[in-house]
This record gives C-alpha cells, sequence and structure tokens, in this order.
C-alpha cells in the first residue's frame, strides 16, 4: 500500500496539516522506525523546529535538532550529564540524522537522553491549534492529541558531581537497554541537593527519595552507601510495581545507585 507523506515549511503548516488530515503521525529522522507509517508529515524542514537557542541558566533546543549539532556546542557549553549521553547514542552517522525530538518521543522505550533530561529538570513546550503548555518531563508520559512538540528547555546545571551511565548494547537499544545520571550539590561537608534518574522500560526520578538526602554529612561511610542503596531500592519497586521489570534490571539500578553515592565517601 502506498504511503502518503507531506511536508511542512513552517509550524502553520504543521497545524494545518495536523487538523485535516485525520490519523496523521508526525516524523523527524526517522532513526528509530523500522517501518514508516502509512501516512506521516516530516518536521525536518521547519526552521523553528531546528532552532538553538543559549541563554545564561538554560539551553532552547527544538525537537528537529541533530544530536550531532547539540555535540557542536562544546563540553564547556552543556550539561556533563547531557554531553557524555549524545557521546554514547550509536555513532556519528546516527547522530548526523537523530534528532533529540525523536530521543524524547520514542513511544516504546526511554532512550538514552531521557535520564539525564530528567535529571535536569528539562521541560517541554507543545503548542496545538489554539494552546500552548509547557509539561516537565518528570509528568510526561505522551504529546497531548492535537499537539506537537516545539521546544525542549534544558537548565543548565552540571553539580558539583554528575555522572551518566548507560547499559545494553553497545550501538544499538534493545530491551535491556537503560540509562542513569545522577547529579549531586554539596556545601560544608554535607549533601545539599541530588537529582537521580533511570530510564529504559520507564522512567524513575523520586523526589521524596532526594529530599531525604539533604543534609546528610560528608564523607558519606560504607554504611551509609549502603542504606541509602535499600532506600532507593525501596522507592523503585514502589514506582516500577506495574511494570514489567526483570530481575537484571533492578540490579542495575541498584548498582548504579551504590556507584554514584560512592563517590560521596
Amino acid at each position: 500500500m502506498e504511503k502518503t507523506v507531506f511536508f511542512a515549511n513552517n509550524t502553520d503548516d504543521l497545524l494545518y496539516f495536523m487538523k485535516t488530515s485525520q490519523n496523521l503521525e508526525i516524523v523527524g529522522g526517522c532513526t528509530r522506525i523500522e517501518e514508516l507509517p502509512q501516512k506521516f508529515i516530516s518536521t525536518r524542514k521547519i526552521p523553528d523546529l531546528c532552532k538553538i537557542e543559549r541563554h545564561e541558566r538554560f539551553l532552547d533546543i527544538g525537537p528537529g535538532v541533530t544530536l550531532s549539532r547539540i555535540l557542536d556546542l562544546g563540553p564547556n557549553h552543556l550539561p556533563k550529564v547531557l554531553y557524555e549521553a549524545l557521546m554514547s547514542v550509536a555513532n556519528p552517522n546516527v547522530r548526523n540524522m537523530a534528532t533529540i525530538g525523536g530521543n524524547i518521543l520514542e513511544k516504546n522505550q526511554k532512550l538514552t537522553l531521557f535520564a539525564p533530561l530528567l535529571a535536569l529538570d528539562a521541560k517541554l513546550e507543545v503548542e496545538s491549534q489554539n494552546e500552548k503548555r509547557t509539561i516537565s518531563l518528570q509528568n510526561f508520559k505522551a504529546l497531548p492529541e492535537g499537539f506537537f512538540l516545539r521546544n525542549i528547555r534544558i537548565p543548565l546545571n552540571d553539580g558539583d558531581i554528575s555522572i551518566f551511565r548507560r547499559a545494553g548494547p553497545e550501538h544499538s537499544v534493545d530491551e535491556n537497554t537503560v540509562s542513569f545520571a545522577f547529579i549531586a550539590e554539596t556545601e560544608r561537608n554535607t549533601i545539599s541537593s541530588v537529582a537521580l534518574a533511570f530510564a529504559g522500560p520507564f522512567a524513575f526520578r523520586n523526589k521524596d527519595f532526594e529530599t531525604s538526602l539533604a543534609g546528610i554529612r560528608l564523607p558519606l561511610s560504607k554504611q551509609s552507601v549502603a542504606e541509602i542503596q535499600e532506600l532507593a531500592k525501596e522507592k523503585f519497586a514502589e514506582d516500577s510495581r506495574d511494570i514489567m521489570m526483570n530481575d537484571v534490571m533492578r540490579q542495575q539500578f541498584a548498582n548504579l545507585v551504590r556507584y554514584a553515592f560512592e563517590q560521596l565517601m
């Protein structure tokens, strides 16, 4: 069966086609699409969705920006966890085509950038024919009906300790692929704040767990690390209760948590 493809030159075009054409799917770089939808619209020619704007405290990045273009900003102009996550994605050829929007909006798996963006408190700016909304990545499940992703706002926060790790196949993504990001701020030999995010079959970040760590004295002891790891495992089990989670992934999470907090010993 023939496929129907539309091309939008601007966001007005995009909104028009979304309104007038049923069952239309939006595609960008197509690097994770095994088979194109029957009816889709390409956003690659929309300048507003391919912008990068750097501000003092945050970056605005359009969903159509390729991972290579973001990397071109350099390690001194990106949060460490994000730069390392970008570098871990496949290879330069894939990064030349893959877009940040496609990485975030993948339906069946939270891909490599999700954990670092979640730890950084990234926000998604979405738009429809009649409304604009800002959604915290923490609360994001899927694009609301009739909306497209216009911008990703990323705080420029490195913390005193920043860690990114990816587990799974080196140059591909499968059901065992996970990413992990950890950002810690310290002050006067105490933990002042922690952001810890895990992404794979689902995304995990628990603010109650993070808040409970504020004020803990440093350096941590082995016992303190073990206690923090157990608390993190409890929160992880609670949040993933309804998710098909295998023992390997639970152990991956526990190991990553232990490694992160060992850096505070």
